[in-house]
């Protein structure tokens, strides 16, 4: 009898393990040379490969009209793709001058390469990852330009300044754009279980309306038998 009791607890125990899930991912290694990227990859990376994985893997499981999740992704889309493109017409502008002045800039060393290794839990997780590389390609232009003489000491820092600051901000915006999108999806839920407690508050209220007119003309018996038996006597 002790053995079909423990038997039974190790069931319910069994029944009762918590499965965590298991999320697929890819290590991609990046050096990096210039501190403006580093420090963009250690202050915005991670929070924002969470963002995006957030956005491709959760929020289309809970959100089921496709008009509402296209207007996020684009939203998304939008914010990388013109960061991108700024990152390189700034990049092509940079090596016309240089070219146009016939300015040889050669391929610097850094002191301190970091080889980065990005977790991507997602295909967007990676491009927020190439904005970052391509500003990193770009601060190197910087770099050279600077040495080449043609860009002043005051602009080559307000450069590695502005551009540090977009990427960053990029970041913060797509955080924004997936914090805004499951707020109104939670939004949504608590209106919808607002108006069916309100249904429900309207059908207790009919039903005891209901029960109340076919009590009434009980009363109204019980007094009429009252008033007959007063006449009669």
């Amino acid at each position: 009898m002790a053995d079909k009791v423990e038997v039974k607890k190790s069931d319910k125990q069994a029944v009762k393990r918590k499965v965590e899930f298991s999320n697929p991912y890819v290590l991609k290694a990046v050096p990096l040379s210039t501190t403006p990227a580093q420090l963009v990859y250690e202050t915005a990376f991670d929070e924002c490969a969470v963002s995006m994985r957030n956005l491709s893997s959760v929020l289309p499981t809970l959100v089921k009209n496709p008009s509402e999740m296209m207007a996020v992704n684009g939203a998304v889309d939008h914010l990388i793709n013109n960061a991108l493109a700024e990152l390189r017409k700034e990049a092509a502008q940079i090596q016309k001058i240089a070219d146009d002045n016939g300015i040889e800039m050669g391929k610097l060393n850094y002191t301190n390469v970091v080889q980065a290794s990005a977790k991507l839990t997602c295909h967007k997780a990676g491009q927020y990852l190439q904005i970052i590389t391509e500003l990193d390609e770009l601060i190197c232009l910087v770099h050279s330009a600077w040495f080449a003489g043609f860009i002043a000491d005051d602009a080559k820092s307000s450069m590695e300044r502005k551009w540090r600051r977009k990427a960053i901000g990029v970041a913060a915006e797509i955080k924004n754009i997936t914090n805004r999108a499951f707020k109104a999806h939670n939004n949504k839920n608590i209106e919808s279980e607002s108006d069916d407690a309100a249904l429900l508050g309207e059908s207790s209220a009919g039903d005891s309306d209901a029960a109340a007119t076919t009590e009434k003309p009980k009363r109204v018996k019980k007094a009429a038998a009252k008033s007959a038996e007063a006449v009669a006597a």
